[in-house]
This record gives C-alpha cells, structure tokens and sequence, in this order.
C-alpha cells in the first residue's frame, strides 16, 4: 500500500469516528429531551391527589386556629384569674398544647384528610398554633380587654427647696446628683440649719389604662408619706423650671399625672425614699418596681 492510500485510509477512518460521536451525542440530546419526570427522579403530577391534599391543608389551618384561639381564651379567662402574675405554668401549658396537635387531628379530620397529613404538617401547624396563640392572647390582656402592665414613674423624681420667701432652689447637674441609668439616684439639696427652708418631693406617674386607679406606698426612712396631685398643681400654677418639668413629667403625653410631698423634718445624712405604685389590674393586682431614691441634706 503506497502513501497516498494509507492518508486516505485513516482520513476516512477520522471522518467515520467523528460522524459516530456527533450521532451519539444527538441521540445521547434526544433521549434526554423526552425524559419523563418520573425518569429523572420526580413524582408526575397528580391533580386529584394535589387538590385533596391542597384541602387537608386548609382544614387543618382553620383546625389549629380554633385550636390556638381555644386555648387563649381558656388561659385568659379561666386559668390567669386564679392564678399569679409570674407562673410559668401561664407560658408553658400553650406551649407544651403543640404535642395535642397531631391527636387532635386524627379525631377530628376524616381519614381521607389524615392520610395527606405528614411530619412537615405538624412542623409548620406548631408555628402557627404558637403565633396565634401570643397573638391572641397580646390582644386579651391589654386595654380594653385586661390589663397586665405595672404602672411605674413617668420621667425622673427631683426636690425642690423653697425658701420662707417663696424662691425656689432646684438641684444642679454635677456634683450634687449621682445618675444611674439616666434617671437620678442619689441627690443632695442644701437645707438652712434654721429649718426656714421646706423641702418638696416632685416626681410623676404614667400607667396603660387609669392613672387614677394607682395606689402609691411611699415611705421616708421607712415613714409613711401621702404624695398629692394637688400640691403639685400648685407647684404647676406658680411655674415649675422648665429644665426640672420635662423631666418629671412627659408634657406630651397629657395622661402622665405629678405627685408632689414634702419631707418634713430633714437634718444632716442620707435619706432613703421608696416608692412601690400597685393597682387592680384584670385579671391580677399590678406591683411595680420598687423606686429606691437617696437624698444627702447638708447645710452651710
């Protein structure tokens, strides 16, 4: 065989071996192009069995619904009443109400709704059973419904010095008070040793539903004081420091009320004020914080 028949030979032989692979290749491109879902690894649609499962779906939505607001209204109105505002067992029956869900189901649903039922339905009915119950239960026990929220001290608390001549001494920023958290904590106020001086207590109170309603335990090194609103509006009417009035009381917000008392009989040293604001709520009685307050009299 003389050269020019062997470039031939294997020309041919490229060209064959070239036509074979676009031919498998174009095959290899149609038989993937009519692939089934099935072939490629997914579940062929079935509209009968998407619309019965689409309605066990919404069946048991409704169902964890009524379910969630169920249990609401029960906490709300048949268990907190007699119980104390800090159990756990408030937060903890709804909670723990989740596992009821699956049970529930089996009861109530018919079996052909049950059978569409899997773990993700109960994964996603636990979410909901859970937000609707906070949700519901958010609404019971705020105004109008109840009412939950201590009452507690609008702004911040001050003394005011006033003088046998009706001047008023406010205190001063520095070192005469001891700020904590932004609020006062400790304050010294400058008191004549002749006592010809009266000291004032100025502080306000602010609650969700009826400020009126609040009852204040205010004590004096552990004597009983009676703060008035009256006294305060006095103090209003002559005209309070406008630095010192934004600061005891929110002028925006007209549902805040002041309480002024004088703290009679003030010498030299520390003084501790308590004040403890409680009101009748619904469904319990509201404590607030105790307000722990210390002034330092000293005179020149």
């Amino acid at each position: 065989m003389d050269f020019r028949t062997a470039m031939a030979a294997a020309r041919a032989e490229a060209e064959s071996k070239q036509r074979k692979k676009r031919r498998d290749k174009q095959e290899k491109s149609e038989k993937k192009r009519s692939r089934t879902g099935e072939d490629m690894g997914l579940e062929s649609f079935d509209p009968v069995n998407y619309v019965a499962k689409e309605k066990a779906d919404t069946a048991s939505m409704w169902l964890v619904l009524g379910f969630s607001i169920s249990v609401s209204l029960l906490m709300r109105f048949g268990i907190m009443p007699s119980m104390s505002h800090g159990d756990s067992v408030l937060w903890l029956l709804p909670v723990l109400s989740v596992f009821m869900i699956p049970s529930i189901h089996r009861l109530v649903m018919p079996e052909s709704f049950v059978e569409h039922y899997t773990k993700g339905t109960w994964f996603k009915a636990s979410f909901l059973h859970i937000f609707t119950w906070l949700a519901i239960t958010l609404l019971l026990v705020n105004p109008p419904f109840g009412d939950i929220g201590s009452p507690e001290v609008a702004e911040d608390w001050t003394v005011i010095v006033v003088d046998e001549f009706g001047n008023y001494t406010y205190p001063e920023d520095g070192p005469t008070m001891l700020m904590e958290d932004g609020k006062i904590k400790n304050l010294e106020i400058n008191l004549n040793s002749s006592n010809s001086e009266k000291a004032w207590l100025m502080f306000a109170i602010r609650d969700n539903l009826d400020v009126n309603n609040v009852e204040l335990n205010l004590t004096l090194n552990g004597i009983g004081l009676n703060a008035t609103t009256t006294a305060f509006d006095e103090f209003n009417e002559v005209g309070i420091n406008s630095t010192w009035e934004e600061r005891i009381i929110d002028l925006d917000r007209i549902e805040d009320v002041g309480y002024a008392v004088e703290l009679e009989n003030l010498t030299e040293g520390f003084w501790d004020v308590r004040l403890t604001l409680s009101e009748q709520g619904d469904p319990w009685v509201n404590i607030s914080e105790e307000y722990v307050w210390t002034i330092r009299v000293f005179s020149s």
